[in-house]
């Protein structure tokens, strides 16, 4: 990481989308953002996994309607005016069709200019998106440069990608916190649907449960604590509501992963809100 000014302001958007209703969900991330602009000098937004489009779909021909591609259509417009109002690069997961007619679990990455960067595509499927989509190829990383200047690596990731392959691989095999930890990346980037299997626990205890288990997937970065010199973060941005038989857990957070653990801001269970941070580096 090269810096000027060691500060980067992000934003985690948790929020309750509308099943099938692109145009809902778009008016409405529009009215819960029309607080902030260019002045606020946010250099990172990231919203859940498949935002606009709902996420519990049957198969492909259920979902085809709700695809976009990654440079066109009303879902990448939404995403790139959001980048160019605030200048901020922004992360978005959608549901991805490409040109050549493959499907994919993806993430818009926009810049502050509002241009779509080739998409990040989830590698590690949950069951529901087997039903309609291909793997991506490998864990995400790339650079960026912020308004003040700071050449940041990010990592990134959707959902299922913390997980244990499949869940059918060890456990500490850790796949995706040891491709963030060879990359040495400076920020992670996590747009997600974690389901909530147990949607009527409200207590403090269950947040932390969720938090615990993100944390210790992420253990690489613990046992690698004492060689790691620099500040790394990981954001979480998750949605609530229910679709079908599946509730989500929400507890978006912004958690510092290196040189120690910690929540630097978190998010209720079953509550819409924008986190906020700034981020020292």
């Amino acid at each position: 990481m090269d810096q000027k000014n060691n500060t980067v302001k992000v934003l985690c958007v948790q929020f309750l989308p509308k099943y099938k209703d692109i145009k809902s969900n778009i008016s409405h991330l529009e009215q819960m953002l029309s607080k902030y602009s260019e002045q606020d000098a946010i250099d990172i937004i990231v919203f859940p996994e498949m935002s606009l489009s709902g996420y519990v779909f049957d198969n492909l021909q259920d979902i085809k309607p709700y695809t976009s591609l990654y440079n066109q259509g009303e879902q990448f417009e939404f995403i790139s005016n959001i980048s160019k109002k605030l200048k901020c690069y922004s992360y978005l997961g959608y549901a991805e069709v490409t040109h050549d007619g493959k499907y994919y679990n993806s993430c818009f990455i926009i810049t502050p200019e509002g241009e779509s960067l080739p998409s990040y595509r989830k590698h590690f499927l949950y069951e529901d998106d087997e039903r309609w989509c291909l793997e991506g190829n490998d864990f995400g990383c790339m650079e960026i440069t912020t308004k003040n200047g700071i050449k940041l690596k990010v990592g990134i990731g959707i959902c299922m990608d913390i997980n244990p392959y499949k869940f059918k691989s060890p456990f500490n095999k850790m796949e995706f916190a040891n491709h963030c930890l060879k990359q040495n990346v400076d920020l992670i980037v996590f747009p997600t649907n974690w389901i909530d299997n147990e949607p009527n626990n409200l207590s403090e205890k269950h947040k932390y449960e969720l938090w615990n288990y993100w944390s210790d997937r992420m253990r690489p970065y613990l046992n690698a604590s004492k060689k790691i010199k620099k500040n790394v973060y990981m954001l979480f941005a998750n949605r609530i509501g229910k679709e079908k038989k599946t509730t989500f857990y929400g507890c978006s957070c912004i958690m510092k992963i290196a040189p120690k653990f910690e929540i630097i801001k978190g998010a209720e269970l079953k509550t819409e809100t924008i986190l906020e941070a700034t981020l020292s580096y």
